[in-house]
């Protein structure tokens, strides 16, 4: 790690406990000295920070809010924190204003955010335990299961953004994964933030707010694309909405590499999984060939019904995709899981299927 001061090291070890090489030279793109000195004090208020490092209060106040703008710090009431995950960095550096738009930054980014899942064959023949936390669940598309008895308000996406503000944001997978087939054709600022965290992005000059009407329409608009909505697993009211893409989303990336090695994926399917009925497939194929992110479903020769699509259950996540798009109406939602799968805040690292 030539060329890095101990201070950018000492910071990334207050971030996350795992080692990455990427993280550190991240941070040192992002703060100079007198801002890394400024991190290093924190958690803690813009006064005893000052008083520490011997700085006016307004100067502090200055770094801290473009360090805010740029991603590595939040506010609380009790002062001032830093990031505290690796993932939230990479998240919130690459969706803050386009005025600190870089794409060698974004190229770290990249490398960082997937540096824990590499070379994961030789890392678990030298003995090594990797845990794989399922910290995103799947969010089924709200009109594939709007008429399903016990849809939960915290996985019907008309309810989880009556929490204004609202703000849309550029995807920061996208944002940092440059060269994904995806290019040009899936929009890239469809990323959702409700509340507290909507107001965050409208405090740091990132995103566009939106009204409860307008998400909607956008929602639809998102439909017309194989992405996957998923949100935080636990069972507070989310403040967050992605829509994933299988080749350019942080967690279908970890997952190609975490799943034929360990047999597990960073994310946690929906409650629900998709029942075929062959009886009304016309073998259009759209569901195989183009809605399903996962590969669940494939097309085959029934004896009854002659050729027609057929869901895996085992690997569908409950996504809803290809309910949205089957012209007869052959795929329906169904629920199969109980409201305690999605696990309490405090458990939300649980490792559960």
């Amino acid at each position: 790690m030539a060329n890095i001061e101990p201070i950018y090291q000492e910071i990334a070890g207050k971030i996350t406990k795992d080692k990455n090489k990427a993280l550190p030279r991240v941070l040192k793109m992002i703060a100079n000295l007198e801002q890394a000195n400024i991190l290093r004090e924190l958690p803690n208020t813009v006064e005893a920070i000052a008083e520490k490092l011997a700085m006016d209060e307004k100067t502090i106040s200055k770094e801290l809010q473009y360090l805010y703008e740029r991603g590595l710090v939040n506010p609380s009431k009790k002062g001032w924190n830093l990031v505290n995950h690796i993932v939230l960095v990479k998240d919130q550096v690459a969706s803050a204003s386009h005025k600190y738009d870089d794409n060698d930054l974004f190229d770290l980014l990249h490398e960082m955010s997937l540096e824990d899942s590499d070379n994961l064959e030789e890392r678990v023949k030298a003995g090594e335990k990797i845990p794989v936390y399922k910290v995103m669940r799947v969010v089924p598309k709200w009109k594939s299961v709007k008429d399903i008895p016990g849809i939960l308000p915290i996985e019907d996406e008309r309810e989880i953004f009556k929490n204004a503000p609202i703000v849309v944001h550029n995807c920061p997978c996208r944002v940092v994964y440059r060269d994904r087939d995806c290019l040009g054709t899936a929009p890239i600022d469809i990323c959702l933030a409700a509340g507290s965290i909507g107001r965050r992005f409208l405090e740091r000059g990132a995103g566009k707010e939106l009204t409860y009407d307008e998400v909607m329409a956008l929602l639809d608009k998102i439909n017309e694309f194989p992405l996957v909505s998923t949100t935080g697993n636990s069972n507070n009211m989310p403040s967050i909405l992605c829509s994933c893409c299988s080749d350019c989303c942080g967690l279908f990336l970890k997952a190609a590499r975490t799943k034929p090695v360990l047999g597990k994926v960073p994310y946690a399917k929906s409650r629900f999984i998709v029942e075929d009925h062959p009886e009304e497939c016309t073998a259009c194929g759209i569901c195989a060939d183009d809605r399903c992110p996962v590969g669940a479903i494939t097309m085959k020769d029934s004896p009854e019904f002659g050729e027609c699509s057929y869901t895996d259950v085992e690997e569908c996540i409950g996504c809803g995709l290809c309910v949205l798009t089957c012209p007869a109406e052959a795929r329906k939602m169904k629920l199969v899981r109980p409201p305690d799968y999605i696990p309490e805040p405090a458990s939300m690292f649980d490792d559960k299927d």
